[in-house]
Formats: C-alpha cells, structure tokens, sequence
C-alpha cells in the first residue's frame, strides 16, 4: 500500500562505516563477490559547503562503491576532522550507518525542509561538484540515519583514485 504523503519513493544504498576500509572491502569482495569497489578519498577541495549541524566543519573519508544489481553497497571510514561517521565508530563500533532513499517527485530542498518538519533536521550535508548530498537525523524515530542526494541531470561518476580489486571490465 503506498501513502500520498511518502517521501521515500525508493532505496538505492546501504553504507556501513569501518575502521579500515581496505580490509572491510577485501571481506566483502571474497566473501560476498562484491566489487569492483570504486576507491576515493573525499574531503577539500572536493568537498564543499561542508556543514555538521548547521555549522561550517571540514572532514574527510575515505570510501569505497560497488554495486550488486541495483543496490549501492558504500563502505566509509573518517579520515579528518568531526564527523557523524566518527561519532557512529565511537557510539557503535563499525556497522550499518545509513540508507540512501530516493525522493522522486520532491526537489532536494523541499525534502530537507519536510523531514526537518517532522523533526528530523540534517546532521551532515556538503557537496562534491554539483552533487549535493544529506544526512537525516532520523536515528531516533527510524533507527538508522536517512541520506538523500540530488544529481544533475546526465551525471556521470569521475574516475576514482583506484579500483579494488582491478577496474570494472567493460
């Protein structure tokens, strides 16, 4: 049964945060034949409009994509500065994080602003190119954190710092 009142109109990720990215996304490509991983460091000056809470904060991570199907499997772990993956590791240990939910039919920002209506604000936003991303206080009331991204129109992912194991054969 579907609402008319519904802002999550899909799931297109798990992400978990790690201590060691490199070792998570070896078990997962051995256990589970997850990968290739598309591999990359985020953080200035490819990210910006970096805001923890509200307020200006640069940070790192370093994180790993891949895809079974079509779910986005996210592996991240803190590289620099504060950040709602460090405060996951030092509350929970590594482990599920977030969902990437998709909000067709509602523009970014007036998702930000429902969710922050029913009480759930942003923890973390910024921005990598023209991407634009957010991380939804829905802990509480959902159990686990929300992130919604808005992507131009065509985007196309740039090539990342490395592949793991080896790129994709195309």
């Amino acid at each position: 049964m579907a609402f008319g009142n519904g802002l999550v109109s899909g799931v297109q990720q798990v992400a978990l945060v790690v201590h060691d990215l490199d070792l998570t996304m070896s078990k997962y490509t051995e256990q589970l034949g997850i990968g290739p991983w598309w591999v990359t460091l985020y953080g200035p000056p490819r990210l910006t409009e970096m805001r923890i809470r509200g307020a200006e904060i640069p940070y790192s991570m370093k994180l790993a994509i891949a895809w079974t199907g079509d779910t986005m499997w996210e592996l991240i772990q803190p590289v620099s500065g504060p950040s709602i993956y460090k405060e996951f590791l030092e509350a929970h240990g590594e482990g599920l994080h977030h969902v990437l939910v998709e909000h067709r039919g509602t523009e970014f920002e007036s998702a930000i602003m429902a969710f922050s209506a029913r009480g759930c604000p942003p923890l973390m936003e910024g921005r990598f190119g023209e991407v634009r991303f957010a991380y939804i206080d829905t802990e509480g009331p959902l159990k686990t954190v929300l992130e919604i991204v808005e992507r131009p129109e065509g985007f196309v992912r740039p090539e990342p710092d490395y592949w793991y194991p080896t790129p994709p054969k195309l």
